[in-house]
């Protein structure tokens, strides 16, 4: 078997290496039109590496964004329209999705809220129609039902209460200042409990007559159960005699906690 510096040495003599002139004598026997072609070469190549590097990096630089799910959270705080709602969900995960909404819900200015509610809206929605323990867990901290011991119909009504009020559970006062007032008709067997609602709130049996309001009204009509584990709740938002809605709520009770599965509008004024 020849040995390796024999072979190299046939590749040299193969390819007429050994007869090449000297560097020095190459660079003094070029002219100019030789110089302007190896200024061309060295600047393509120099061009084709910065345009490969620089393309590379825009492939594989992750957008601010994208990079990781607590920046794409600093960014949303400050603009949730920056992502649609599904690609939230995807990338952040049920947990950072869950701080998204606690904090959506407290900022209070016109231009937040602008945003907010579709974005709010959405995302609930597309974590309840996720069955896994992590989404439904969330919501039910979100909705501030998740502890399973509590009746069922006061899950239900909080849950209905925040989902369609927010976390803060307020109604804003009318132009005359009167503030706003919840009013809960429940049967006589149901228990009666605290659900947070940011003012005054009174139960009412299905059938007793209410006072006059003064003020926004939020009615909440009693829990109708289908089966065990599946609800609907009808709630009406007056803002004014002239300005509220109707919304029926279809609830379903998964791993123990119940989650808003539906929501259909009865009516709008």
């Amino acid at each position: 078997m020849p040995e390796p510096q024999n072979l190299f040495q046939q590749l040299l003599d193969w390819l007429n290496l050994n007869n090449m002139p000297p560097p020095g004598q190459i660079l003094a026997s070029m002219d100019l039109v030789a110089w302007t072609l190896v200024g061309l070469l060295v600047g393509a190549v120099v061009l084709g590496v910065f345009l490969s590097v620089s393309t590379r990096r825009s492939f594989l630089r992750p957008d601010d964004l994208e990079a990781t799910p607590e920046v794409t959270l600093a960014r949303l705080k400050q603009d949730p329209t920056q992502l649609p709602p599904l690609s939230i969900v995807s990338r952040m995960g049920a947990e950072a999705t869950l701080e998204l909404l606690e904090f959506g819900d407290q900022v209070q200015s016109r231009e937040w809220r602008y945003k907010w509610s579709p974005v709010r809206e959405e995302l609930l929605r597309l974590m309840a129609q996720q069955n896994a323990f992590g989404p439904t867990y969330a919501l039910a901290r979100y909705y501030r039902s998740e502890d399973t011991h509590e009746p069922d119909t006061i899950r239900i009504r909080r849950t209905a209460l925040i989902h369609k009020l927010g976390l803060l559970r307020y109604l804003e006062p009318d132009v005359a200042g009167n503030p706003a007032q919840l009013r809960v008709r429940s049967h006589p067997a149901d228990v009666q409990g605290d659900l947070g609602f940011n003012g005054e709130t009174l139960w009412l049996l299905p059938e007793e007559p209410a006072p006059r309001p003064a003020g926004p009204i939020v009615e909440m009509e009693p829990v109708e159960f289908r089966t065990l584990q599946d609800a609907t709740i009808h709630v009406h938002i007056r803002r004014s005699p002239s300005v509220g809605g109707g919304f029926r709520l279809h609830l379903l009770k998964r791993r123990k906690m119940w989650v808003v599965a539906d929501e259909e509008i009865e009516w709008v004024g």
